[in-house]
């Protein structure tokens, strides 16, 4: 019951921060053309490509570290991560203003210097999430939610103001969307000043660990962008600014399954990692039966929220988007299958195995990649949705495959595993002896 309502604090968090910038969709959508969207749409794929390196997914450490270290060393280990997460990204920062100005054909209209500001936003949000992650890790589902609905609201604030008030378009959501993650690092950075969850005591271990365990999760993290992403890059190449502003509209329409699979993880992560943290066969057993219950769960979960979706885009986009609800049927799909991948990849970051997860998930988002750009290139929009689906059916199939293979839990008793999940889950509570 504790994970539940861990559960539905994180879902309820994660509505109300994607329901601000979603109410913004809308207005977006009836200021901006789809060209000028599809300017909003590739800075956002920049920021996104950005993440792979900008903050070396530093709050993944953190999160494991909190359960695998005594807590007396947890302020050192949180100030070496911060400290590596912002000069990763002032290095991304110099490296994609450079490329994008000896090569501004791969910027898609990206100037250089729209480039370092990408690369920023990409390690301010990093920034936040060691604060989030750290307090997710510490069963505080209410801070955590607080500062995340803060940041939607300062993103959507901002957004209104430039695009509304000052008539910026384009260039003032994008400013707005790295002003507003800026702001939000510097406040991450504040409280864990005041909580006194960092001190500045560097070692050499502690860079080994970090480096570890984040430099694999570089091409695990890639291989994420091209999973989500390459899509959209596909399409802004192949059929122009145009079509990426309504395709996007679509995708963003789309990410209500991934709202929904990032409060899953929240909330489950924490509560499996005790489980396998434990010596018990009936926790190993309750793990299992929890991974197979959730997966069927995505599937139901998809199909209602595709039917309604589709039922209200034309009052949420507005008529020059109308295209883009022919795409959603593909990203509820794709969605589907994402929560597959939650469900087994909370596996190989506890044992620590980032390597073997960067494995699948390259490997994947090399499949899907090619498989899409085919697709495009003979079905346009329609191909590229189809293309996410597939790329992320590969995901959780080959992901799960692997967990399956590789980690010691008893998979070949789903009907015990169940058994055991069920009165876990739905049973008397258990009462220790005082």
């Amino acid at each position: 019951m504790k994970v539940l309502r861990a559960g539905v604090i994180y879902a309820a968090a994660n509505v109300a921060s994607a329901a601000v910038p979603f109410l913004l969709l809308p207005l977006l959508t009836r200021m901006l053309d789809p060209a000028e969207y599809g300017h909003v749409v590739a800075f956002a794929l920049l920021v996104t490509l950005c993440t792979t390196v900008a903050g070396l997914n530093a709050h993944g450490a953190l999160g494991v570290a909190w359960f695998k270290r005594p807590h007396d060393q947890m302020p050192a280990f949180t100030a070496t991560a911060l400290a590596l997460a912002a000069a990763s990204t002032a290095s991304v920062a110099v490296i994609v203003a450079s490329v994008l100005a000896a090569f501004p054909r791969l910027g898609s209209g990206i100037s250089p210097l729209w480039g370092a500001v990408a690369a920023i936003t990409a390690g301010s949000g990093v920034i936040l999430q060691c604060r989030l992650v750290l307090w997710q890790s510490q069963h505080k589902p209410v801070m955590n939610a607080v500062l995340q609905f803060s940041a939607s609201v300062l993103n959507v604030s901002i957004s209104l103001v430039a695009v509304v008030l000052l008539g910026w378009g384009g260039e003032g959501r994008n400013g707005a969307i790295a002003l507003a993650a800026f702001l939000m690092a510097c406040l991450s950075i504040g409280l864990f000043v005041r909580s006194h969850e960092v001190r500045w005591a560097p070692e050499r271990e502690q860079l080994t660990t970090l480096a570890l365990f984040c430099l694999p999760l570089v091409l695990h993290t890639l291989a994420g962008v091209l999973l989500s992403t390459a899509d959209r890059w596909m399409v802004s190449v192949n059929l122009g600014s145009h079509a990426l502003g309504i395709y996007g509209a679509g995708a963003q329409l789309g990410m209500v399954m991934a709202i929904l699979a990032d409060a899953f993880v929240k909330a489950y992560a924490p509560w499996l990692y005790s489980k396998l943290a434990s010596e018990a066969i009936e926790d190993k057993h309750c793990a299992v039966g929890a991974i197979y219950t959730a997966i069927p769960a995505f599937a139901c979960l998809a199909a209602v929220c595709g039917a309604l979706l589709i039922w209200a885009s034309d009052a949420l986009l507005g008529p020059q988007y109308r295209a883009a609800a022919s795409v959603l049927p593909w990203f509820m799909l794709g969605g589907a299958f994402s929560g597959v991948y939650f469900c087994t990849s909370v596996l190989f970051f506890y044992s620590g195995r980032t390597g073997l997860l960067a494995t699948a998930t390259l490997s994947s988002a090399i499949c899907g990649t090619l498989c899409t750009w085919f697709l495009v290139s003979t079905l346009g929009v329609q191909g590229a949705a189809i293309g996410y689906a597939l790329t992320q059916a590969l995901l959780g199939l080959v992901t799960s495959s692997v967990a399956f293979l590789t980690f010691d839990l008893p998979w070949r008793q789903p009907a015990r595993a169940l058994s055991v999940w069920g009165r876990s889950a739905f049973g008397p509570a258990r009462h220790q002896p005082v």
